[in-house]
């Protein structure tokens, strides 16, 4: 493990006599758009068509735009956090499946559609909803319990984290129940997925479909 620091602050502490992550709060990871992602548009499309084809799932913006992820449960909580602060927040749906029995668009999750998330204070380099944050926020560098970021500070054992594997641990049993109500739906045909959906369809589907929201995170 490499000892880094910033400002002072060093990316290891001792917690329980083990070596563990710690945050140097340097504010990269709040600089969320990254434009150049080195996704291929064919790598997009044969994405977009697995997640479609394998779990109904579209994707309502390009993968290289997408950000910060926001549960349908979270949402409310933080747009409330960006009116009380009066700062303008643009959040986005993310991801959705298509219904086409209710022609209902059912959003599963948003992104902060910023460059810069608008809740980071550059003055202090700090959240400005730290108690609020969405729940990837508080897995970061994890973005699953085996998967990290590019947080420079990060240290390379997915085992040398403690708050953030627990919310890790949180997502990934977020997303299998996400995933395990859509095919419940599906298959007892509460709702009707299409098989294929043009990009033409999409456009129009857009355009006129009712939009809900699909709440698992409280079941999770």
């Amino acid at each position: 493990m490499d000892n880094k620091e910033f400002n002072g602050m060093k990316n290891i502490k001792i917690v329980d006599g083990k070596k563990v992550f710690n945050c140097v709060q340097c504010g990269e990871c709040c600089h969320i758009r990254e434009k150049d992602k080195g996704i291929s548009d064919e790598d997009e499309e044969k994405y977009r068509a697995y997640m479609f084809s394998k779990f109904g799932i579209i994707y309502l913006a390009n993968l290289s735009d997408i950000t910060i992820n926001v549960w349908p449960e979270e949402a409310d909580r933080i747009k409330d956090a960006a009116k009380k602060r009066k700062i303008h927040l643009k959040m986005m749906p993310k991801r959705a499946v298509y219904d086409n029995k209710g022609h209902e668009l059912i959003i599963l999750d948003y992104f902060i559609d910023h460059d810069i998330c608008p809740f980071f204070d550059e003055k202090k380099r700090l959240c400005g909803i730290y108690d609020d944050r969405p729940s990837i926020c508080r897995s970061y560098p994890l973005l699953t319990t085996k998967n990290l970021g590019k947080c420079i500070y990060k240290i390379p054992d997915v085992n040398a984290y403690a708050n953030e594997k627990i919310e890790a641990e949180k997502l990934e049993k977020m997303i299998r129940k996400q995933k395990d109500v859509i095919a419940s739906l599906i298959a007892d045909e509460k709702i009707v997925v299409p098989k294929t959906i043009t990009h033409e369809e999409m456009d129009d589907i857009i355009k006129t479909a009712k939009f809900k929201e699909l709440r698992v995170m409280d079941k999770a």
